[in-house]
């Protein structure tokens, strides 16, 4: 069941549009390059998006959680694109990723994106590296269920199309196209130790539901917008997003990630 859709970020492509429309010479590279970034962003995670909901979005067993952004109290943010909650408290944590042109990654773990205007590969952040920052924030805010011990399996999706290079020594098996995701995560159950899982249960506080965490995980969110606005020396306020009214995912035995 879907808690969350992904927020609505034109509003801010339409403000960096209209800057960019006025800005000076210096100026008008970071735009652009921020409004390149916002909108590859936006088609990966369409992409992801309709993929995720046509498996899931009838679920009594994973409850979805899309564009979910945490700030734990110590002012860390985590941006977490997709966020899965199974009914055996196993969570899976999705990022998404778009390139045009194609990704490598080394032996050593590097991950570099081609740059076709200049006919190479260039260095980029690791999203692997990334991924463990948002676990740590999340878990930060699964503490109060009892869960921040909780399994939390990462995975990267790229676009079905992308063409990867991978290394032979270095695992990138969690760098996956996201056609494949739903096999992987049928797997990833199929594999989770009956124990662990129970103990899982065991420990939620209350007996929280999916649905209960991942609303209340819902009402934590706190949108990007005013940051992005701040890095270009906008104030905006922008009212957050009220999390959708769906009904608790019903409890449901556990078994197959659907």
């Amino acid at each position: 069941m879907i808690y969350k859709d992904s927020d609505n970020k034109m509003p801010v492509v339409a403000i960096l549009q209209r800057m960019l429309a006025l800005a000076s010479p210096d100026k008008k590279p970071l735009l652009e390059r921020e409004l390149r970034m916002m909108r590859a962003g936006m088609l990966a995670e369409r992409e992801a998006v309709g993929l995720i909901d046509i498996y899931l979005k009838d679920s009594t067993r994973t409850a979805v959680v899309h564009d979910l952004r945490l700030v734990s109290n110590d002012g860390r943010a985590a941006q977490i694109d997709h966020l899965l909650i199974h009914r055996s408290r196993r969570f899976y944590l999705l990022d998404t990723r778009y390139f045009s042109q194609g990704l490598k990654i080394t032996e050593d773990g590097d991950f570099l994106r081609w740059d076709e205007p200049n006919k190479c590969y260039v260095p980029m952040p690791s999203p692997l590296a990334a991924q463990a920052r948002q676990v740590s924030v999340l878990r930060d805010a699964l503490e109060p269920f009892g869960l921040d011990d909780a399994p939390v399996d990462t995975l990267v999706l790229l676009a079905p199309n992308a063409r990867i290079e991978r290394p032979r020594r270095f695992d990138s098996a969690r760098v996956i196209k996201a056609d494949q995701f739903m096999e992987r995560l049928n797997n990833g159950m199929d594999n989770a130790p009956a124990l662990a899982t129970l103990g899982n249960l065991h420990r939620t506080r209350m007996s929280a539901s999916i649905g209960d965490i991942a609303l209340k995980l819902v009402a934590l969110h706190r949108p990007s917008t005013a940051d992005t606005l701040a890095r270009f020396g906008l104030q905006r306020a922008f009212p957050p997003q009220p999390a959708p009214s769906v009904p608790l995912a019903h409890n449901a035995a556990v078994g197959s990630t659907e």
